[in-house]
């Protein structure tokens, strides 16, 4: 039997505040995978054909969740200033200024950055399909 939308999930399509608090809630979810070094979680939220852009490139989904999530680890991240942007019923980017602090491969790294966060409706659930970081204040 095909998995029925959660309700939360499609109503978020109609409602502009409850699509922006979802997305947050999403965003949450990813920062705490990382935190918690879960790739199971992590994955969970990605759509298929995820693309992250980041401090070392362009990545796939496979790249950043085989190479990357070994040698990352994430210690403090915040979203601050959070802005909804809808594209019809099915796609929404949340765009904001995060500040984090992390760990790659033994370095110490902290910043503030801008996040544009894409996701789509999968007919099922929002899906993030594009995360890019870009820095604003590197420490």
């Amino acid at each position: 039997m095909p998995e029925k939308p959660r309700p939360r999930d499609e109503a978020a399509r109609t409602d502009p505040d409850q699509l922006k608090n979802l997305l947050l809630v999403l965003e949450h979810a990813r920062a705490d995978a990382w935190f918690r070094r879960d790739r199971t979680a992590l994955d969970a939220l990605l759509a298929p054909d995820f693309i992250e852009i980041n401090y070392f490139g362009r990545l796939s989904r496979d790249a950043l969740l085989l190479r990357c999530f070994p040698h990352m680890a994430l210690h403090t991240y915040t979203i601050e200033d959070p802005v909804l942007h809808q594209f019809g019923d099915e796609t929404a980017a949340l765009l904001y200024q995060c500040y984090e602090e992390l760990t790659v491969d033994g370095r110490k790294m902290k910043g503030t950055y801008s996040v544009s966060a894409l996701y789509r409706w999968n007919g099922k659930q929002w899906k993030l399909s594009l995360w890019q970081v870009t820095p604003l204040k590197k420490t």
